[in-house]
């Protein structure tokens, strides 16, 4: 019986099909990326993870196989034959089961077999060692349990009900089941998760069927190493995990078998029905029909909608769907309102909560589902041959199945404008907007309209109903997963569209146009689709083959005609879309700075003049999405030789572009690299200066690949204008960076050495300014005056002292506030609406002020201005005398709750502590400038929030750096030493300002700002500029033997601890103290994990029971383990190891236990 079983699972289409499928996913699976280049696509972290997520698909497989053959008999009415027969209630359950489990499990082994085959064709570098153990393990700990758990679900779905609609809700609970746990176990599948900090527990890890929560959280801070080396143990939670959803799917097949009904009921709606029919007897009465004119063709929709709806939303199985739709977009969007990155809580305003539901992707596998039930109603009941017999037009019948797509469609974007007024209604706010929601019909319900056009036709043109729903999934994976699986321009992937980000200050402003002109491009192939769909609609009397070769005659002159409009309009859009974008490969990139470095680079240290002041004009169209430049630089011989030729280098962004300069003898250009060479008819001497004029025009339309720091949009443009302006000499920003990459290229090992170049090159800056009379424009320096000429308003802005190459612009409808505060003018703009955390804002900026002006030395500006800009990548950045705000991190979230961070005072505090670390001193470039730039501001904002706050309150902001610097390390190469940093933010940001401030705690306060301050006297402006061994040195100045073997291992080493403490026993001594017997456990460890030995002072902590601390003090630890005791005067709570959490931990869960 078995073996029948499986030849008939193998003889099916939707089998065939399926087998093809996963091969080919398993061969493009390993194109991915899994972390940093070093590790290996055939290590056993890739194959696990792969074979977790492919074991995801099981879910699919398993409901189609088990609607297709488990309820074969009930679908061919066939069971009550089945039934009478010899077959025993036990062989046909176990067989039936068995079937379905080995041909699921059978897809997911043919998925490994692409990828380890997709390996051998790997390149051999990012290849380690081939053992079969690493496929082996995760197919028994991974793709086993799962494909058994997902199986059993859907088979006892389908035993118990025998209803395809309810094996499509099992399928459906499944895979929300997953998605759950990983929003709750911040999985990195979740967009944004490595950026979230709430501490794991043990629910997700143990609720998530599949294991990938336990998996993700325990490998997040795996180094390369591990990756490529370690299997994942079958241990622990994870242990736990297997066990008990082994157990529940057991479970559920026990109780499939224990209900299951080995005979064919009688449903109680046909007895109803039955005995009504008995009592109710309807005479005969013939009905004139006029199959002909508008008025029947209403009707005839009318009565066919109705029934397709009446199937597809009656039903308890659609509701089921439906409740589990909520739960997740509930999930999802309170997860991501109130537990966002950094642990930052958002006000629920209605254009936030859009953002997080109008990705609807998951409606796809909805759609294909019910698309399938409606495209097969009739012939399920068979009753196609009737339906089709009548004259009822294709079009009407096509019409009414994708009128209720539309319907459902429509029904999940008022499920998800429900959820997210539920959730702002239900947190006490209540700034309904109506109209953004409704953005949702066009922004989300067009998108899987088109998606649905397509399904239909999919299923139409497959004879068999699964493997048409398996067809399906293909357009849906490449939509999701296209451009990872090397579909990388947009118009190959069907229905896909610009990614959308929301902003108050011009909603879906920068895409709107690109996104309008996408489903133009696709509605046309919808159309096209549409019309064959109806020409090969199917009919009793014809086969697929006849259907397809009467598709001329069905359509008619008329169908071909608006398939000619449809064409006609996808092919003007189409154009017009590749005109606009500009599209470049990867490998075209790659290919483009590889030729430039191979042909520049041995004249990149060719002597160039530097700039030494900078005049622009800026017009700026925010209509238009476009700006111009008219400018002068001033540019100054400051070498000891002539120059004969100057080199200038333009901005692949820039579209137009014209150059200036007097004395040029001959101008030559390179049009691939947009490179100049201005060759002079007499030499610049060294000391002279010269002008160089330019103009230029820039598009920066929705179709452009989006770029935060080059936007130009309707209220909100932001331009980091020092970027796109002509730049001189060689660009080692254009070199390819990967060096596996370079290896591949042919091209040596990049080594990134310090700049000899210690001079500062300062500019005088003055720009005008022209935005629309309604906007405010704000950029480097002080507004000098400012007019409106018609319909444009002018800003004249200019710096007073010299300032570093940097001048961005921001242009919108601001609000203004402006204050003196210790004789410098604050100005702060923002968007009207969006002042409720200005006052944290200043507040922040001015303590930062006050701290940097008290121990690095004075603010050199009268003024400090601040402005917002929208809502995209990243949270801040500053200029000299201007800090730029991104919207939702610091103007639309809420920091309400006093006992987490407040961000938006952080940032601000961080961002103004710039105007000395990267302004005055400004770094040498090189590896380790940035230490002296973001790793001493975050030192300089925790120290900002320690005056302000208290010590006790950085507890959990270290706790998030800490976090964060853990997580991120795992997805770039080789860790760097601070002092080496370069291109690892989690080293310079997260590591850095958790270091300084634990040297600050072990060599004091006036110790490390005396050297701080030493460094701005020694090198601001006019000295020399800073190198990362000046600060060395200047820490170093006057520390004992201790600190200094300190300030190595926190700027010279990567060293990382595991603090471990546990309570021996507590009593309670005469007067009223008590005695605390602890041991602690210190792991001191490199950057490969090899044990180092303990020599340092640790803060011992001792909490009360309300929480508060009650004692703190550092001891000094020098063995792995120490025994010791303590004397408070207060009952104790708990005990903690690293209180304040800044010691780069491991593992900080074990750092504090409770005392009995």
């Amino acid at each position: 019986m078995l073996g029948f079983e499986l030849r008939y699972h193998a003889r099916q289409l939707t089998f065939i099909a399926a087998a093809v499928i996963f091969f080919a996913m398993g061969v493009l699976a390993v194109q991915g990326r899994f972390g940093s280049d070093d590790v290996h696509k055939n290590g056993p972290y890739v194959y696990t993870v792969l074979v977790g997520m492919l074991s995801l698909l099981s879910i699919f497989t398993a409901t189609l196989f088990c609607a297709g053959v488990v309820l074969r008999d009930t679908a061919n009415r066939m069971d009550a034959i089945v039934f009478s027969t010899a077959v025993r209630r036990l062989p046909f359950f176990t067989v039936r089961f068995a079937g379905l489990l080995l041909a699921a499990l059978l897809m997911l082994v043919l998925a490994v077999t692409g990828m380890a085959l997709a390996t051998l064709l790997q390149n051999p570098e990012v290849l380690g060692p081939h053992r079969a153990a690493y496929i082996i393990q995760p197919l028994l700990v991974f793709g086993l349990p799962n494909v058994l758990f997902a199986t059993s679900v859907i088979f006892c779905t389908a035993l118990l009900t025998r209803n395809l609609k309810a094996v499509y809700a099992a399928g459906l609970l499944l895979y929300i089941l997953y998605l759950t746990a990983s929003i709750l176990g911040n999985s990195p599948m979740i967009a944004g998760s490595n950026l979230k900090t709430g501490t794991d527990s043990l629910w997700p890890l143990l609720s998530d069927p599949f294991g990938l929560a336990a998996l993700f959280g325990e490998t997040r801070n795996w180094n390369d190493v591990q990756r490529n080396t370690q299997l994942f143990p079958l241990s622990g939670i994870f242990l736990w995990n297997r066990v008990i959803w082994t157990m529940i799917s057991l479970l559920l097949l026990a109780v499939s078998y224990r209900y299951f009904n080995f005979r064919q009921p009688q449903p109680a709606a046909l007895r109803r029905r039955s005995s009504a029919a008995l009592r109710l007897a309807t005479g005969y009465r013939a009905m004139q029909v006029h199959p002909q004119g508008y008025g029947y063709a209403a009707k005839a929709f009318r009565s066919q909608l109705g029934l397709d709806a009446q199937s597809l939303f009656r039903s308890i199985p659609f509701m089921v769907m439906l409740a589990l739709w909520i739960f997740l977009y509930g999930i999802e969007l309170k997860d991501s309102l109130f537990s966002g990155p950094m642990g930052i809580r958002a006000y629920p305003f209605t254009g936030i909560a859009i953002e997080e539901l109008r990705p609807m992707r998951p409606a796809m596998l909805l759609i294909i589902f019910c698309a399938a039930e409606l495209l097969w109603r009739e012939r399920a009941s068979g009753m196609h041959g009737l339906i089709y017999a009548t004259p009822v037009p294709h079009a009407l019948m096509w019409g009414a199945k994708c009128a209720a797509l539309v319907l459902l469609i429509g029904v999940m974007i008022v499920a998800n404008v429900a959820i997210g007024i539920s959730l702002q209604l239900l947190n006490g706010f209540t700034t309904i907007e109506p109209l953004v929601y409704l953005q949702l019909v066009y922004y989300s319900g067009l998108p899987l309209l088109l998606f649905a056009v397509l399904a239909v036709l999919i299923l139409t043109l497959t004879p068999n109903k699964y493997a048409g729903m398996l067809f399906c999934l293909v357009p849906a994976m490449i939509i999701t997963f296209g451009k990872t699986l090397g579909l990388e321009h947009p118009m190959l992937r069907f229905g896909d569209v610009p990614e959308l980000a929301w902003s108050y200050m011009n909603g879906f402003g920068h895409y709107r146009e690109a996104f309008n002109w996408y489903m133009v491009y696709w509605g046309g192939l919808a159309v096209m689709f549409a019309l064959l769909t109806i020409a090969v609609w199917p009919a009793v009397q014809r086969r697929w083959l006849q259907r397809m070769k009467a598709v001329p005659a069905q359509l008619g002159k008329r169908g071909f005609f608006i398939a000619g409009i449809a064409m006609l309009l996808t092919c003007a859009a189409g154009t017009y879309i590749f005109y606009e974008t500009g599209f470049r490969s990867k490998a075209a990139k790659k290919e483009w700075r590889m030729a430039y470095e191979r042909k520049y680079r041995p004249v990149a240290d060719l002597p160039q003049p530097v700039i030494k002041a900078v005049k622009v004009a800026v017009d700026v169209y925010p209509a238009n999405a476009w700006y111009r430049v008219k400018g002068s630089f001033l540019l100054k011989n400051e070498t000891s030789s002539p120059l004969s030729k100057i080199w200038i280098d333009i901005d692949e962004n820039i579209q137009t572009i014209q150059l200036h300069m007097p004395g040029v003898a001959k101008q030559e250009q390179d049009e691939r690299f947009h490179q100049y060479w201005l060759h002079l008819e007499k030499p610049l001497q060294p000391g002279d200066t010269t002008h160089l004029d330019f103009a230029m025009e820039v598009s920066r339309n929705g179709f452009k690949t989006f770029n935060s720091e080059h936007t130009v949009v309707s209220n909100g443009t932001y331009i980091e204008l020092e970027k796109y302006v002509p730049a001189l000499g060689y660009d080692e920003g254009y070199e390819l960076s990967g060096q596996l990459d370079r290896r591949q290229a042919g091209l040596p090992p990049r080594t990134d050495t310090p700049s000899t170049d210690d001079a500062y090159h300062l500019i005088d800056f003055a720009a005008v300014i022209s935005t629309p009379a309604n906007q405010q424009a704000i950029t480097v320096g002080e507004l000098q005056k400012t007019w409106i000429d018609g319909d444009r308003r002018y800003s004249d802005y200019k710096t007073r002292r010299p300032v570093n190459f940097m001048f961005a612009i921001s242009a919108a409808e601001y609000a203004v506030h402006e204050e003196k505060y210790n004789g410098i003018r604050l100005r702060a703009l923002y968007h009207p609406g969006h002042a409720g955390n200005l006052p944290a804002i200043i507040q922040g900026a001015k303590d930062a002020l006050d701290y940097c002006h008290k121990n690095f030395g004075a603010y050199p500006l009268p003024y400090l201005h601040l402005a917002e800009i929208p809502h995209y990548k990243g949270a801040a950045t500053a200029y000299p005398g201007l800090l730029f705000l991104a919207e939702r991190i610091l103007f639309l979230s809420n920091f309400s709750d006093s006992g987490r961070v407040n961000q938006a005072y952080a940032i601000a505090a961080h961002e103004t502590a710039h105007q000395w670390w990267a302004n005055m001193p400004a770094p040498v470039h090189g590896p380790g400038d940035a230490m002296l730039t973001e790793s001493l501001a975050k030192y300089t904002e925790a120290m900002v929030m320690e005056k302000r706050f208290g010590k006790a309150y950085l507890s959990d902001y270290f706790r998030v750096d800490n976090h964060m610097y853990l997580v991120l390390r795992s997805m770039y190469g080789k860790e760097l030493p601070l002092i080496q940093t370069n291109d690892q933010p989690f080293v310079h940001y997260q590591k850095g300002g958790m270091v300084l401030y634990r040297l600050k705690e072990n060599l004091g306060e006036t110790h490390v700002n005396r050297a701080l301050q030493q460094l701005v006297a020694q090198h601001a402006w006019p000295g020399k500029k800073v190198r990362p061994a000046d600060l060395l040195h200047a820490l170093q100045t006057g520390a004992d033997s201790g600190a200094m073997r300190l300030i190595d291992e926190c700027l010279q080493q990567v060293v990382v601890y595991d603090l471990q403490i546990k309570s021996l026993g507590a009593a309670r001594l005469p007067g009223g103290q008590y005695r605390l017997d602890l041991q602690v456990n210190i792991a001191r460890k490199d950057a490969a994990g090899n044990p180092l030995p303990v020599d340092g002072r640790f803060d011992i902590g001792v909490l009360d029971k309300a929480g508060k601390l009650i004692y703190a003090q550092p001891h000094h630890f020098s063995n792995a383990e120490t025994r010791l005791s303590l004397t408070v005067g207060k009952e104790p709570g708990a005990v903690a190891i690293d209180p304040y959490q800044y010691v780069l931990d491991e593992n900080p869960a074990n750092n504090k236990t409770g005392i009995d």
